[in-house]
């Protein structure tokens, strides 16, 4: 069963590593797009919502790796999912 894991907070909890299954995405939202700027180790696939990086000034250097989705997108990319766990 996949999951949409959406992380809200500044860091990524502990427990989301426990949680992770193959075929799970996870989306940064928030102030946890900033981690996309110092983490390396992100789980795969990543998406973070445009509006979050954007409001916080990291579009110019923004890792390419990591799409950055509109809230539609986001939409879409929960209907590719049997769930969504909220992480905040």
């Amino acid at each position: 069963m996949s999951t949409l894991h959406v992380v809200f907070s500044a860091e990524l909890p502990e427990a989301l590593s426990r949680c992770w299954a193959d075929g799970d995405a996870l989306l940064l939202a928030g102030p946890c797009v900033l981690l996309a700027m110092h983490s390396a180790t992100l789980p795969s696939p990543c998406f973070a919502l445009s509006d979050s990086v954007q409001s916080r000034g990291l579009t110019a250097h923004w890792p390419e790796h990591i799409a950055c989705i509109t809230h539609h997108q986001w939409l879409e990319l929960l209907a590719t999912h049997r769930r969504s766990l909220s992480w905040s």
